[in-house]
């Protein structure tokens, strides 16, 4: 297999392997949280003010999804939904102290782990790598 060949295959696997663990049944590690609710989790964080739409928005998620994860945090005491103070039609969304703690926790332990990538890499590397994750999140996301 020639070097153009293992990056298709490495490519592919990267692809396999996100499809795979973005569901609700896959969780981030140790937290029981899931991809997609971790990423409501931080979308809420951020955009929970404006309703579920702008959470959705946020996220890069379909509404659906969003609704659904939010569902499982609400039931788990991570987020607050409320009606919205001067829209009635709409529902304010706030994390609550625990889904603050664990939005928190959980990304301190993501970003460690990136780390650990990060400084693996030789200086002249890293600006190489941003480039090539970046090209590879565009492509990915025009062919799925």
């Amino acid at each position: 297999m020639d070097l153009f060949d293992e990056f298709v295959d490495a490519v592919l696997d990267l692809m396999r392997t996100a499809r795979r663990t973005g569901g609700a049944a896959h969780t981030v590690r140790g937290d029981g949280v899931s991809v997609p609710q971790l990423v409501v989790l931080g979308a809420v964080d951020v955009a929970g003010g404006q309703g579920v739409t702008a959470v959705a928005e946020r996220a890069g998620l379909a509404q659906p999804t969003v609704t659904r994860a939010l569902a499982a945090l609400e039931r788990r005491s991570l987020v607050l939904r409320a009606p919205h103070a001067s829209d009635g039609r709409t529902t304010s969304l706030a994390l609550t102290p625990a889904g603050k703690a664990m939005l928190e926790e959980t990304m301190r332990n993501v970003v460690a782990r990136f780390g650990e990538v990060w400084e693996s890499l030789a200086e002249d590397q890293r600006e190489h790598a941003v480039r090539l994750i970046r090209s590879l999140s565009r492509v990915t996301a025009e062919l799925t």
